[in-house]
């Protein structure tokens, strides 16, 4: 695997096809959410953690998959504030009436917020999502 740091809590890791074969994971695995991809995308969080002198804090975190041509697959993993409201941004799509204004006042807090205080926000917000 190659790993490329984007900043302090960003990594991207390249999975080549023997990676995912190393793993005993498939791509039906990743796109049918089982035990055993989410394995490999934790343990492959973890890896480029070590390798790149990442120090997680497991708030924010976002996960972009790609696809690319020979049979590889680019994972990148991120816990900057700056992602996770562009990820939120993307969910308003799918957000009901009733979610949507809530969605943008958070949002517009985690912008207005300084990075310590965002990740409290998150933190709590995380909390109680998992709670309903």
């Amino acid at each position: 695997m190659e790993y490329k740091k984007h900043g302090d809590l960003k990594v991207t890791c390249i999975a080549e096809k023997d990676d995912l074969e190393f793993f005993g994971v498939t791509l039906e695995d990743l796109l049918d959410r089982t035990e055993q991809g989410y394995h490999f995308i934790k343990k492959v969080k973890e890896l480029a953690g070590m390798n790149q002198k990442v120090t997680w804090t497991n708030v924010a975190y976002t996960l972009q998959i790609s696809m690319l041509e020979d049979e590889r697959l680019s994972l990148t993993y991120s816990e900057e504030i700056s992602d996770y409201i562009e990820s939120l941004k993307h969910s308003m799509v799918m957000a009901d009436q009733a979610t949507i204004e809530p969605l943008k006042e958070f949002i517009s807090a985690l912008e207005n917020a300084d990075e310590e205080s965002a990740r409290k926000l998150v933190a709590r917000f995380e909390k109680n999502v998992r709670q309903m």
